[in-house]
């Protein structure tokens, strides 16, 4: 639990009349960021996971300590199975997975599996840290990368970011071949917490966003071809104790000369109980270990301060109470002069948001406390 000293100077409010220095405890979320490993969050051989297909809902903004209110989905399908398999292995000697043909004998420690869902597989090979895609094919159509596509690399932390450049080659409806050629960007953009269609929180949160960039050479009639770039956008939450992610969107865009199309988009969450029944000891055990850990009234406390620094813009704030809260606001200057001291009322279990009109304060920085019944939350706002 990160601990902050917080300079309290005169004008406190009468039941916290100490002047000097305040410890105050804040949020471990705070300090305690997500990681995403290999043995804890790597598809296995063998699991089914059920996520619901939801309207598309956009990821919204990148950065720390951001609240993802998913209380509201508005489903679409219920029951969207994806399942991971082994490939078979033929004489001893050979995999096939799609148009690569991988021998045993090569692998060395590699891990080879099959995502299919809605009908289509997907085939992987894991080398090192490194996930890379291998193609994949339905009953319609077939893809080959000739250059691997940059899937994830282990560990991932909040800002790790890698860029790889792929190729790829192909048939649509089994008729028309094509040629891809692009890069992908991988990138844990940001961290947090999310609220659950049920009205649960979920600490830990990390979000990674995988951008893949293409071009596309399609024939058309008489011989010619036209080129398409796309760029198609796969956005990931995960939480501690969860082997895959618990919200993902999709989106893809299509530019052809100066005219952007949107393809598709759309959105799965994948409901927390469906990873329970996985058998997954390792994530049980992360699960066990942050319930023992969670006896801090106030462990759930999550907040987002923005823009700071602040100009003409009111500043806002969001809150997420773990438990209900008088919300009491004190903004100083950096010699303790009280400037600003408002009641925001009473607030039940959840998100709280309000503004400060700061317009009229020259520039300089000032300290921001917030209480929340007795607990405090004292932030510098850059004032410019």
């Amino acid at each position: 639990m990160k601990t902050v000293i917080a300079n309290i100077l005169g004008g406190l409010r009468s039941k916290s009349a100490t002047t000097g220095i305040l410890l105050v405890s804040l949020p471990a979320m705070l300090s305690a960021q997500h990681t995403l490993q290999s043995a804890l969050n790597l598809p296995r051989v063998g699991d089914e996971i059920i996520k619901q297909q939801v309207e598309y809902k956009d990821p919204g903004r990148s950065g720390a300590n951001v609240i993802w209110n998913f209380s509201q989905l508005e489903s679409i399908n219920d029951e969207y199975s994806l399942v991971y398999s082994a490939p078979e292995l033929i004489g001893d000697t050979i995999y096939i997975m799609g148009q690569d043909t991988i021998y045993a004998a090569d692998l060395s420690d590699d891990y080879l599996f099959i995502g299919t869902e809605h009908n289509t597989m997907y085939y992987y090979r894991q080398s090192g840290d490194t996930l890379w895609t291998l193609g994949h094919e339905n009953a319609v159509s077939l893809l080959q990368y000739t250059h691997p596509l940059l899937t994830n690399v282990f560990p991932v932390n909040y800002t790790d970011t890698h860029t790889a450049g792929y190729t790829a080659n192909g048939i649509y409806s089994m008729t028309v071949p094509f040629e891809t050629v692009g890069n992908a960007s991988l990138k844990a953009d940001a961290y947090g917490m999310m609220i659950l269609p049920s009205g649960d929180t979920l600490r830990h949160v990390i979000r990674t966003q995988s951008v893949r960039r293409f071009s596309e050479v399609l024939p058309v009639a008489d011989g010619d071809s036209i080129r398409l770039n796309t760029r198609q956008e796969n956005v990931q939450w995960y939480s501690n104790g969860y082997r895959y992610p618990l919200f993902e969107t999709i989106r893809s865009i299509v530019r052809q000369d100066s005219t952007e199309i949107n393809r598709f988009a759309t959105a799965f969450f994948y409901p927390p109980q469906e990873q329970y029944y996985l058998g997954d000891e390792a994530n049980l055990a992360v699960l066990d270990s942050l319930e023992n850990a969670n006896a801090d009234p106030w462990a759930g406390l999550t907040y987002n301060i923005f823009p700071n620094p602040v100009r003409t813009a009111p500043l806002n704030i969001e809150l997420y109470l773990p438990q209900p809260a008088t919300v009491y606001v004190q903004v100083r200057n950096t010699m303790g002069t009280l400037l600003l001291d408002k009641n925001q009322g009473s607030h039940p279990v959840g998100i709280c948001n309000f503004q400060l009109d700061l317009g009229k304060l020259p520039t300089n920085n000032y300290i921001l406390d917030i209480w929340l019944n007795e607990h405090l939350i004292s932030y510098t706002i850059q004032k410019r």
